[in-house]
């Protein structure tokens, strides 16, 4: 699918989408709870329903009603082949989590996640008696368990997933557990993970995030959570606002363990006002200052920054990005090419994007299915000489299912 999209203003109130990292992180621990848990306002994007039909395939009761989920856990009664799509949380978290079980468990991956690393699963399973293999560190994976637990080294340089897939299935395995942890990026991500332990019920002690200790035996308890915005979704619209229009967003909790939240103290930073209101946030623009931003903790908000970077005084610049060449598309890589395409001064500098302010053109450019560089492209052309065509722009399903409805209730003269 193609989006054009032509220059114009935003203005408007639209409601942030429910969180896809904290959905996913809810249907993981109901799944893992004997007893029934709702979740509320869960997110319907895809990423969020290929775990939700992971838990039932794994032997779970899901029961849904308008925007909420009823889940009681189970466990499998035979070998399984279990689809992650293209979410590589869901592949990760899930192929530790199915580690409990003596049943032979695939998990097969969809169209770019099957090209994408699997990063040491293989190994730290295989160390701890779990029957492992991959197809040489790519998807499939195959997954034999019962994970016995005991002592854990993990390198979190390139993803913390792997230790929230550790950090959910731990608890419950044979024997005590200890997680030494070095180079952690994105311990936001693991903040939001304790955080959904709380609320089951489970107990994981955290030195520092450097050292976590797990008590076995555990049971996760049933729990009712209701799913806030999604910050780094919203990011996209709050940025639009600031370069060119008038934006509130609601559904945006201001105490959010979300990394991602970060964005309104960048802005503010840089000359935008932002009003902070009753679970919403509003952002009116001015004259942007350049900026330096660190993406270590927020790698998702790369693309979006990018773009806000070219309407900024001077030069921005956004460190730490290498590890986006493990996601969707190699992000960084990604965003400038495009962006340069249509008149952007951008430059991928070792570890570092450099970006000048410049006015960007019309033209044609390419999502390459990377539903963050697809949400941020769209706001780029918001602000272009010319209408800009986004092609393969429906992969914003993958986290935002609708926002190319938000995006044309905010602006005039967009169409497909």
């Amino acid at each position: 699918m193609d989006k054009i999209i032509k220059n114009n203003s935003v203005k408007g109130h639209i409601v942030a989408p429910p969180s896809k990292s904290l959905t996913i992180r809810a249907v993981a621990a109901s799944s893992l709870c004997l007893s029934e848990s709702v979740i509320y306002n869960y997110s319907k994007c895809n990423d969020a329903i290929a775990a939700i039909d992971i838990i039932k395939e794994i032997g779970s009761t899901v029961n849904y009603n308008d925007n909420n989920l009823f889940i009681r856990g189970g466990i499998p009664s035979s070998d399984l082949v279990l689809n992650c799509r293209e979410s590589a949380f869901c592949l990760r978290l899930f192929s530790i989590i199915t580690s409990l079980y003596d049943k032979q468990i695939e998990l097969i991956a969809e169209n770019s996640l099957r090209n994408r690393k699997t990063e040491n699963i293989e190994d730290i399973l295989k160390f701890n008696g779990v029957k492992c293999k991959t197809n040489n560190s790519y998807p499939p994976i195959y997954i034999k368990g019962p994970i016995k637990g005991g002592k854990f080294i993990l390198d979190c340089s390139q993803s913390s997933q792997i230790l929230s897939g550790l950090l959910f299935t731990l608890p419950l395995a044979e024997s005590d557990s200890t997680i030494e942890v070095t180079n952690l990026k994105s311990k936001p991500y693991i903040d939001m993970t304790l955080d959904i332990f709380f609320k089951f019920g489970i107990d994981i002690q955290n030195y520092n995030y450097e050292l976590f200790k797990i008590k076995c035996g555990q049971n996760y308890k049933p729990a009712d959570i209701k799913i806030e915005g999604d910050w780094s979704c919203s990011s996209n619209f709050l940025v639009a606002g600031a370069i060119n229009g008038e934006i509130e967003i609601g559904n945006l909790n201001i105490n959010s363990m979300q990394g991602d939240k970060v964005i309104i103290d960048l802005l503010s930073s840089i000359g935008v006002e932002v009003k902070q209101l009753d679970n919403s946030i509003k952002v009116l623009p001015y004259n942007l200052m350049p900026f330096n931003f660190d993406a270590g903790d927020c790698p998702d908000l790369v693309p979006i920054l990018t773009v806000l970077g070219c309407f900024c005084d001077g030069e921005s610049f956004i460190s730490d990005v290498s590890r986006l060449a493990g996601k969707e598309s190699s992000r960084a890589e990604t965003i400038a090419n495009e962006l340069n395409s249509i008149g952007a001064k951008i430059k991928l500098e070792e570890n570092c994007l450099r970006i000048e302010k410049t006015k960007l053109l019309g033209g044609r450019v390419n999502s390459h299915g990377d539903h963050r560089i697809a949400m941020a492209l769209a706001i780029a052309g918001l602000s272009a000489s010319e209408p800009l065509t986004i092609k393969n722009a429906e992969c914003v399903s993958k986290s935002y299912p609708l926002f190319w409805e938000d995006f044309d209730n905010i602006v005039e003269n967009s169409e497909f």
